[in-house]
């Protein structure tokens, strides 16, 4: 026999003694008054907004089969699902009426945000068409013409007490008119309006948390109906007599009639098998590096999991537990005779140091005294079991490892510290610190006088300040050039490079590493580097010992060094909309990696397209990541073309890639999201923007109200919709949750042919009744429509796509999985439909920029007449009055 599990129940509907929900991404059913649930789909894509048909005979829900959320049907007694709408754009199942089904979407408007309100006719999906009722989220329909709107309205679960511009609001219409007014005057986010007999039911959170309430179509007689105390009433449906919503992952009825509320007794069986384990890719989540001293081992970490391992062979091994705990920013010690390394952990919920001996993979050391808040980054000592760190605070602090002392360096009450690095000795820290709000200079502490010495005087930042290996000089980056641009379209200037490499001579006598030196000189400072190095720095007039490097302006985005040479990576100057469609994805930029060599005082590069680089501590190989993969190389020489042709997909030491598959990334869903909620939380409190608030949000009370919610999760959908109300805890709106591994599942975008169509049903043809305009001129949006060689005009019918006829199907499923790509269409002008006319277009990916440029210049043009009839009239009513 199966055991019983309680699931995260959400999205229910009823009608009489059924109930339908979601769990799992997938429609079940269940007796109204409770009892063992039967699954009715299976589902590929997450499926949400479930509601009953008036005859309770279907079920009509949004549907994510093919990657985009379209409007689905399917029986109510199980069978295949019917896709009937093909928007491809944000759509959400609201409601049936008159054997329609209502939906919103955000089809063919010109922001994103906004959505209007459709029907589409279960009989025949051809019959699909905008309702009147301008920007509106939800509806509900009374007993004759009546309906109540929902403007703005969404989940006020997930920003709980919100009271901002885009509240949720909700209008009524008593006469079918189109004349609305606000139903009732209270400071709320209103959602989810149901019409049932003479009174008006919602979600209102006007009093804490948020319950059902209901008023007279007049906004009169407010009463409440639940008395949810915990969590917020969610997503509420109703068949009439009956309203059923889901509240903290169970299911609840309010009968309408006795306004009594229960809960619904599920008996749920399944196998979860989104639970199961499962191995993902490790380059894929690959987040972070660190090489050894002389850069032959590698500590890499992938989903919060770190490896040690040879570069090139032999076993790789995992650091720490095996799961249930997140491990962040692993750094090799730089030690003589040890192999350790240090990580953050944050094991029962606390982010703190662990110290690892890499020979055993013991767990040696903890730190957990320390309240070091969300550390963003390490910096291993050269020589001493000693990091630095800072933190979200930022705060520079120093930890002595080995005797559990931590020294406070420097804290910044601007912004956080662009850069630090030890001395080659370790005596002496460099990093960069603002020292103003448009400022950042360079400073230097001395670890054994404990004292800071400001080292630069910046024009604007000064930051990535790192040490020469022999210890003569301090490089660093500089925002100090003021060499602008004119701007083509205004007239402005533009500073589009601004930076250059410098360097600091830490004594006085040392002279420029760029002016060339006799024979002589030269053998004496290689003497020189054979002893034991130890850095004296001259503080008097450091400031003015300041020297450019012998290179152009750039874009220089980070600094290194090796023995007589100095690394640097350049960014390319671009557009920010080049890429708009990954605007938010976390795609590396392509820098050119360079190295000033001072044996021959010359730039060189070393290699195109890379990500980011960290020299070994040895000063003889460098770790280059290049998007997810990452290469070791020898600071040398650069990879000549033949060996670049050779080295493809090669892993082996000549080549320097490093093969990631060696690696085993395990992952427990349910482990890993017990951690995930924690961290999630703990970021918010690390970063919450309001410090007056800070101590007034019961973070502990919060956490320890949703946690065990997890335990009933069964898919990343429900784990985000887990978040997504926690966070709305915080009452400051704006806490969002994004990205995620979810269940696969194809995505099969449409490409939209830049028009409004509609169903002529005397012709059973689709006609043209509008060409979006948009720019002809932009390439990326440009009108498929319109343009040399295509000559359709507004009443044309649109007759074929790729050679099929379209007949009785809509011409958006012929579009599918046709985003971006050329197609052929044949038209016909209304007068003559046997005169057909084939063209080839190319179909876009998206109709929103194109119809907002459309909307933009319908009201410039409208703003324009306006204002040239006013002038007029203005113009008239003054002369009139002018005594001539």
């Amino acid at each position: 026999m199966g055991e019983e599990f309680n699931g995260y129940y959400r999205f229910p509907t009823i009608y009489n003694d059924q109930i339908a929900f979601v769990a799992e991404d997938d429609i079940w059913v269940v007796p109204s008054s409770g009892g063992i649930a039967r699954r009715l789909t299976t589902n590929v894509g997450e499926i949400s907004d479930l509601t009953f048909s008036e005859d309770g005979k279907w079920i009509a829900f949004t549907g994510r089969d093919e990657g985009v959320p379209d409007v689905y049907i399917i029986p109510s007694i199980g069978g295949v699902p019917i896709r009937l709408t093909y928007l491809g754009q944000n759509s959400k199942v609201l409601c049936w009426h008159n054997g329609k089904i209502i939906f919103s979407s955000n089809y063919a408007q010109p922001f994103k945000r906004i959505t209007s309100l459709w029907e589409v006719d279960v009989e025949d999906k051809r019959k699909l068409k905008q309702l009147d009722f301008g920007i509106a989220t939800e509806i509900s329909f009374g007993k004759e013409k009546g309906v109540v709107l929902g403007r703005k309205t969404g989940d006020p679960a997930r920003w709980k007490k919100y009271r901002g511009g885009t509240a949720g609001e909700l209008l009524i219409d008593l006469e079918g008119n189109y004349n609305f007014r606000k139903l009732i005057d209270l400071k709320s986010n209103f959602a989810n309006p149901i019409w049932i007999q003479d009174r008006i039911y919602f979600i209102s959170d006007h009093d804490d948390v948020a319950n059902i309430y209901s008023c007279t179509v007049e906004g009169k007689d407010l009463k409440k109906h639940t008395h949810h105390k915990d969590f917020y009433v969610r997503n509420p449906k109703s068949d009439g007599k009956n309203i059923v919503y889901h509240a903290g992952s169970d299911i609840y009825i309010l009968n309408v009639s006795n306004n009594v509320s229960e809960k619904v007794n599920i008996k749920y069986y399944s196998t979860l098998p989104q639970r199961n384990r499962k191995f993902v890719n490790p380059t894929q989540y690959f987040e972070g590096f660190s090489i050894s001293k002389n850069a032959e081992n590698l500590i890499t970490t992938h989903r919060g999991k770190s490896f040690y391992y040879n570069n090139w062979y032999g076993p790789v091994k995992q650091l720490g537990k095996e799961n249930s705990v997140r491990y962040r920013l692993t750094t090799y010690l730089n030690l003589k005779d040890e192999e350790k390394a240090v990580t953050i952990s944050d094991e029962n919920n606390y982010e703190h140091l662990e110290v690892y001996d890499l020979k055993t993979g013991n767990l040696i050391d903890k730190l957990e005294e320390y309240d070091l808040g969300r550390v963003m980054n390490i910096v291993a000592s050269p020589n001493d079991e000693e990091i630095l760190l800072t933190n979200q605070r930022n705060e520079l602090i120093l930890i002595d490892l080995r005797n559990h002392k931590k020294i406070d360096v420097d804290k910044s009450n601007i912004g956080p510290f662009a850069g630090y690095s030890f001395s080659p000795d370790g005596r002496w820290i460099a990093y960069s610190k603002f020292i103003n709000s448009k400022q950042a200079a360079i400073m230097i502490f001395d670890k054994e006088k404990e004292e800071v010495h400001q080292v630069t005087k910046p024009i604007l930042f000064d930051v990535d300040p790192v040490f020469d290996p022999e210890g003569k000089y301090l490089y660093f980056l500089s925002y100090r050039i003021f060499n602008p641009i004119e701007d083509r379209f205004q007239m402005n200037l533009a500073f589009e490079k601004g930076t250059k490499p410098y360097l600091i001579t830490l004594k006085k006598d040392i002279c420029s590493p760029f002016q060339e030196i006799i024979k002589e000189e030269e053998e004496k400072e290689k003497e020189k580097k054979e002893e034991e190095i130890k850095v004296d720095i001259d503080f008097d007039n450091i400031a003015d010992r300041i020297i450019p490097f012998p290179v152009s302006e750039e874009r220089y985005v980070n600094i290194q060094a090796a023995k007589e040479k100095v690394f640097y990576a350049i960014s390319p100057v671009s557009g920010v909309l080049e890429d708009e469609e990954d605007m938010l994805s976390e795609k590396h930029e392509k820098l050119t990696l360079k190295y000033y060599d001072l044996t021959e005082k010359e730039e060189k590069t070393y290699l195109e397209g890379i990500s980011d680089f960290q020299i070994s501590e040895d000063k003889e190989k460098i770790a280059i990541l290049i998007d997810d993969e990452l290469r070791i190389l020898k600071t040398t020489n650069p990879p000549s073309p033949e060996q670049e042709k050779e080295c493809e997909n090669k892993y082996t030491r000549k080549c320097g890639w490093i093969d990631f598959h060696r690696i085993n990334v395990e992952v427990q869903p349910l482990l890993e999201w017990r951690q995930m909620l924690c961290e999630a939380w703990r970021l918010q409190k690390f970063y919450f923007w309001n410090k007056d608030k800070l101590d007034e949000i019961e973070w502990d009370k919060i956490l320890e109200k949703y946690y065990p919610l997890v335990e009933r999760i069964a898919t990343r959908t429900e784990f985000s919709d887990l978040i997504w109300e926690m966070q709305g805890e915080l009452k400051s709106s704006h806490a969002y949750e994004m990205g995620g591994e979810y269940k696969p599942k194809p995505v099969y975008k449409i490409g939209y042919l830049g028009a409004d169509l509609i169903l002529d049903e005397d012709k059973n043809l689709y006609k043209i009744s509008h060409i979006v305009k948009g720019d002809i001129w932009d390439e990326k949006n440009k009108p498929p429509l319109l343009g040399p060689g295509v000559e359709v005009k507004e009443g044309d019918y649109l007759l074929a796509i790729n050679g099929i006829e379209i007949k009785d199907k809509i011409p958006n499923e012929f579009l599918v999985n046709y985003s971006g790509k050329d197609v052929e269409i044949v038209v016909s002008s209304s007068d003559n439909i046997d005169h057909k006319r084939k063209y080839v277009v190319k179909t876009l990916k998206d109709e929103t920029p194109l119809r907002y440029r459309e909307w933009v210049e319908k009201n410039k043009k409208y703003v324009h007449e306006k204002l040239i009839h006013g002038l007029d009239t203005f113009t008239s009513q003054i002369w009139d009055t002018l005594d001539m």
